[in-house]
């Protein structure tokens, strides 16, 4: 069966090949005939066309235009009718040509909504139906557009005979000149004229009205489609690719078309801004990728033959499904188009066959026959639940499209209003509130949507219509409304109205808020800005327009794009989570000066679908249980048979098996030493044929390696003499096998002894052995010595050094910098640094000497036998400038460097654990005296990290024993001289009385991470003493409280409790975080998420140390920076050093700008004083102002301050 389905294959390929081969030696010529002229609106032919696809199909295409060069026009039916062209693009009137008696085949709908609408200018409302029916509409008669709005007319119960169309050209000058109150064209060429013109206008779409007609389809005729179909199916196939190559490359297309194709009749001031707007526009059309191109409904198609008849336009009636070229594949005929199902049924009986003929049990040919069955049941059922998906996504698409153009006009009408609004005000910019409220009071009349009107000169508001009930809005101050401020920005910007909200009114409530900008000229004839004009939406208004509350919906709605921030911006109606289902539509709504997204999705499902697919499910249960039944009878007539056959099979194999399994052969060897038995599985371990079964003594030694097969040969002698059991381990005689030989010697009754043994196979065990060893002593990345076998040697090393007298150096390597590489390019290519490294030490150093990886980024070096200091010096300067140079990554060169530190045996330690700690402490010295170097160990060292040590177990009992407290440094005004914050600064008063320095204690919590603690609990305790302290105040006193780094980096729940309790200290004492420019360098999210949480708490951010770190002046722009912090190091220099006098002035005169107040810290000097006050710093700090106090102090300081105030 195999062998037949190979050849099957292979002939298939060579068909295949013929049939590619035809097609290319011989092309076959097509030609495609246009509704309209060359646009975008027909990319996806071009598409097909410029990217070879029809080529690729055999197709020779010419694409032709509507209009000739010589301005006239032809009829895509007669072209095709005529045979001068094999397929037409039409809609609606295939139809109704087909029930005209024209054979005519329709190939594939590209366009699953109709573009037609019916246009006018803003000063022609098109309010509802019976309205519309009153004016004049210019259409082509012969056109499909006139057909949908006769259609939309029917629909809604006006007849469409008493409509008054009017035969003028669909442009705008039509319009313009009276000639017509609308035109019945396609919505996007109205609007890219009308933008070209300055003209806004009103639009009323057919498909929002009932009628949902397909839009461009391909159609052929129906001799071709009989005669050629293969030939309409590469056609159908070339084009579909084509389509979504444009869909998905839109911008090329368009610009393609632009660039090269010619229009004859109708053209536009910009044809590549036109095409580009169609593009935008053209996916509310086809709904790909939610509806694959080319679907069909044939429903639909159902319900507008129904239309059409309803119209009088089917003379002789037809079948709808005769129409169609590829019959859709719809729930209710799923057997359409199943040739591979019949296929695989075909196949399923095939095997059902076979395994009742065989008369075997064939349990193989019934799991086949099953899991046919099943693969029908799942391919039926995914059909039906695909063919539900789709029709349902095209309801929605079809209901969400109706929505967001309701949504767009109102919008768009609204904001019209609005632009009227501001022309009037830039006509009049003196009116007065009588005048405007006039003027307010008609435009509310027209659009009751608006809520009220609102002029702000200076964008102050000043007039408002109507007034009682706004009062509040009255002298509203848009500059000091962040909520408002920045979509008034954004429409003076681009001087365009915008939509903003839904917002919060002054005046209580929530809508939509239109913005205009005003400008007038001056009398040098300039522009500038009067100000702004308002006007609240009615949201709930809109939403009823747009149908979105409607009861009967069915949907599920959400918008985004608050402020017409689009995708981007925030959801405002709906569930934001609606966005993420699976299943979702979502299309664009578009307004001036921005745009939402609004999503959908069905609320309900078919009802129907589950009880088919059940259905379906007990109907193919059925079918398998009556064949596994049969089946079952067939087996259970030969279980018998099968039986014994098996049983004595299985005991045949068994000892094959057995010897398989476990890789043992057997043997057998007589008193004469002749090897005269050996089983299959022996043979092919000690590689012989199967001829080979027996040998000597001698032959049988040859086959294991020597020495170890002459050893074996005595052990089978003293076997055979002493009786004697053996088991040895031997290698192969090509040494690629480990082999397990064991012998007993038997003898049997007549005194006769012989020797029978096994081999077994040990190759795998004898690696994984020697892996596991690997393993346990090595390195997995780098393959150097791990820890554990870096131990060994060194003891072993110390050991020979003792007894030759010689010296040894232990080097301890840490790279530089190499977190960044590993952050910033990923672990795998920091692996590959670290195997560099070690490939680098090694190559350093002699082959005796040991290299192992310590840890992480860390190596340690055993120099062994040297008779100086000099030697490991030299290497370690060599390792350097070895380490320092550039690591490759990704093509990029990157640095890290290397610290070493080298402790010598027997002068520096006299153990192996002590040397290691000892190197590693010199290695700690080089580290902070600036990396890449390298340092002797010293006993200094030693000293200083028990010091290092003690203290950080002290801190950490302090921290428990809350012996931490802490002092005030007062903030003074600069100019009269008032406490208006302080600073909180740490200190440790141990138990004994003595007093322990921050400046040697805080770097240790900074290193170790404790500093988190000490900051929690300074701010803490300062925050309760400040409660205090501001009790009996007007004016509090500010808290400046510094915060580490280190903070934003911890992993644990530090960051939120610190977070937690200036919230809640924020509440009562006004609070001054302190950062430093090195968290800002770190660019974290999270640091800008908690600093903007902060701001917006009212808690001012300040940089501490301004101007002695690396941050960049963007960041005074893009955190919320409210204070600066002069390092003392600039104050300290003034009057001494100019440089730092200049730096000074700098940043007063840049916060300034900035709006940023300033902190000048460590003022000791009147001089110094003098010198900030002139400059206008802010505040000062320093011992000159007041020292660090305890609570008590620092309490009696500011009550008498206080008093010395009121004593003014």
């Amino acid at each position: 069966m195999r062998y037949t389905a190979t050849w099957i294959m292979s002939a298939f390929k060579v068909l295949t090949l013929l049939f590619c081969s035809s097609h290319a030696f011989s092309a076959d010529k097509v030609v495609l005939q246009l509704k309209w002229e060359h646009e975008f609106q027909f990319a996806g032919y071009y598409a097909a066309l410029w990217q070879g696809y029809y080529e690729r199909e055999g197709l020779a295409v010419e694409i032709r235009s509507w209009a000739r060069p010589d301005g006239q026009v032809v009829s895509p039916l007669e072209e095709l009718i005529s045979g001068r062209a094999q397929f037409a693009i039409g809609g609606t009137d295939i139809m109704v040509n087909k029930g005209r008696g024209y054979d005519l085949v329709v190939v594939a709908p590209i366009f699953q909504r109709s573009p037609v609408a019916l246009v006018s200018l803003d000063s022609t409302p098109l309010q509802n139906i019976e309205q519309t029916a009153q004016l004049r509409l210019a259409a082509v008669e012969v056109d499909d557009s006139m057909l949908e709005a006769r259609a939309m007319f029917l629909m809604n119960g006006v007849d469409a005979n008493r409509v008054n169309f009017v035969h003028q050209p669909l442009t705008m000058e039509t319009l313009l000149d009276d000639k017509a109150d609308a035109l019945v064209t396609y919505s996007v060429s109205a609007q890219s004229r009308a933008s070209e013109l300055g003209l806004a206008l009103n639009l009323m779409h057919p498909t929002e009205y009932g009628v949902q007609f397909y839009g461009d389809t391909l159609y052929t005729s129906g001799e071709l489609a009989r005669r050629q179909p293969e030939l309409v199916a590469r056609f159908r196939r070339a084009t579909l690719d084509g389509w979504r190559y444009a869909l998905d490359n839109k911008v090329e297309i368009a610009n393609r078309i632009s660039a090269t194709l010619p229009r004859y009749l109708y053209r536009y001031e910009d044809f590549k801004a036109y095409n580009l707007a169609f593009a935008h526009s053209i996916d509310q059309y086809t709904f790909y990728p939610a509806v694959e191109l080319g679907h069909v409904n044939i429903k639909r198609w159902q319900r507008t033959y129904d239309i059409l008849e309803r119209l009088e336009e089917i003379e002789q009636p037809f079948d709808p499904a005769s129409m169609l070229f590829k019959k859709p594949i719809i729930s209710q005929e799923p057997w359409h188009d199943m040739s591979w199902l019949l296929g695989v049924v075909a196949m399923a009986a095939i095997l059902l066959g076979a395994a009742l003929v065989r008369g075997k049990p064939a349990y193989g040919l019934q799991i086949a026959v099953l899991a046919l069955l099943l693969l029908v049941e799942q391919g039926l059922e995914t059909w039906i639940q695909r063919d539900n998906d789709v029709q349902q996504s095209l309801r929605t698409l079809e209901t969400l499209s109706t929505i967001r153009s309701r949504l767009e006009q109102a919008i768009s009408r609204n904001l019209t209003e609005l632009t009227g609004v501001a022309a009037f005000i830039a006509a009049n910019p003196d009116l007065t509130q009588e005048a405007f409220s006039q003027y307010a009071k008609n435009v509310l009349k027209v659009d009751p949507q608006l809520i009220n009107l609102a002029a702000a000169p200076d964008l102050v508001i000043k007039y408002i219509y109507p007034l009682p009930g706004n009062e509040a809005a009255l002298g509203l101050n848009y500059r000091f409304n962040a909520q408002q401020l920045p979509a008034i920005r954004r429409a003076i910007e681009f001087n365009e109205p915008v939509v903003a909200g839904p917002l919060d009114l002054v005046q209580g409530g929530t809508a939509l808020i239109g913005r205009a900008p005003v400008r007038i000229l001056n009398q040098q004839g300039e522009h500038r800005l009067w100000g702004i004009v308002s006007a609240p939406v009615d949201v709930a208004a809109v939403y009823r327009e747009a149908g979105m509350l409607d009861p009967t919906l069915d949907l599920k709605i959400a918008i985004r794009g608050k402020d017409g921030m689009g995708k981007d911006g925030e959801v405002f109606y709906g569930r934001g989570e609606l966005f993420d289902t699976a299943g979702v539509v979502t299309q664009t709504i578009s307004f001036s000066g921005g745009s939402w997204q609004i999503a959908a999705l069905a609320e309900t499902h078919d009802e129907t679908l589950p009880a088919r697919i059940v259905a379906l499910r007990l109907a193919f249960t059925l079918v398998g249980v009556l064949i596994m039944l049969l089946l079952f009878t067939q087996t259970q007539r030969m279980s018998s048979r099968r039986h014994y056959q098996k049983v004595v099979r299985q005991t045949a194999e068994f000892l094959r098996e057995v010897e398989t399994v476990a890789k043992v052969g057997g043997w057998r060897m007589d008193n004469k030493g002749q090897v005269y038995e050996l089983s299959e599985q022996a043979q092919m371990m000690l590689g012989l044929n199967s001829m080979e079964s027996e040998m000597s003594l001698e032959s049988f030694v040859d086959l294991f390696s020597r020495p170890q097969g002459i050893d074996m040969a005595q052990a089978l002698r003293e076997v055979m003499q002493q009786g004697k059991e053996i088991d040895l381990e031997l290698q192969s005689q090509n040494r690629k096998a480990w082999l397990r030989l064991i012998a007993d010697p038997v003898t049997d009754d007549q005194g006769n002894r012989e020797v029978i043994g096994a081999i077994q196979d040990i190759t795998e065990k004898k690696l994984a052995d020697a892996k596991i060893e690997h393993q346990a002593n090595y390195d997995g990345l780098t393959n150097l010595p791990n820890r554990v076998l870096f131990n060994d040697r060194l003891q072993t090393a110390m050991a020979q050094a003792q007894r030759n007298n010689k010296i040894i150096a232990l080097l301890f390597v840490d790279l530089d910098n190499f977190k960044t590489i590993n952050d910033n390019y990923g672990h795998r290519e920091g692996d590959l640094v670290l195997c560099e490294a070690a490939n680098r030490i090694q190559q350093c150093i002699r082959a005796s000497d040991t290299v192992s990886r310590h840890s992480g980024d860390e190596f340690t070096v055993i120099l062994n036998d040297l008779e100086d200091e000099t030697v490991p010096a030299k290497i370690a300067e060599t390792l350097v400038a070895t380490l320092s140079k550039a690591f490759t990554v990704r093509g990029v060169e990157v640095y890290c460097g290397a610290s070493i530190g080298i402790a010598l045996y027997p002068a520096d330690a006299k153990v192996p654990e002590e040397l290691i700690i000892n190197a590693d402490q010199a290695m700690y010295e080089v580290k902070k005296s600036g990396r890449n170097g390298w340092h002797f160990y010293t006993e200094e060292m030693q000293h200083k990290s028990e010091q290092r040590h003690h203290l950080y177990n002290a801190l950490v009992t302090a921290i428990l024993d809350d012996e931490l407290t802490f002092h005030l440094q007062p903030i003074i005004t600069t100019h009269s001289g008032k406490t208006t914050a302080c600073e909180a600064l740490a200190r440790w008063q141990r138990a004994d009385g003595s007093w322990i320095s921050p400046v040697e204690f805080v770097p240790i919590a900074e290193e170790t991470g404790l500093i988190n603690q000490v900051d929690y609990m300074i701010m803490e305790k300062a925050v309760a003493a400040l409660q205090g302290i501001n009790a009996d105040r007007a004016e509090p006193i500010a808290l400046s409280v510094n915060v580490s780094p280190r903070l934003f980096q911890t992993k644990d729940q530090a960051l939120d409790r610190w977070l937690e309790l200036v919230r809640s200290a924020s509440a009562t004492v006004p609070i001054i975080v302190e950062i430093t420019e090195r968290l800002l360098t770190a660019e974290s999210t999270r640091t800008e998420s908690v600093l903007r949480e902060l701001a917006q708490l009212g808690i001012d951010i300040s940089i501490d140390d301004f101007g002695t770190g690396y941050s960049s002046l963007s960041y005074l722009t893009r955190f919320p920076v409210s204070k600066l912090k002069i390092d003392r190091s600039f104050v300290s220099c003034i009057g001494v050093n100019p440089t730092s006098e200049t730096l000074i002035e700098t940043i007063l005169a840049m916060a300034e700008k900035l709006d940023i107040q300033v902190v000048a810290e460590g003022v000791e000097t009147e001089e110094q004083l003098t010198y900030l006050r002139k400059r206008n710093c802010h505040h000062v700090q320093g011992y000159l102002l007041g020292r660090p106090c305890d609570v008590a102090e620092f309490t009696a300081r500011v009550v008498q301050e206080n008093r010395l105030i009121l004593g003014r």
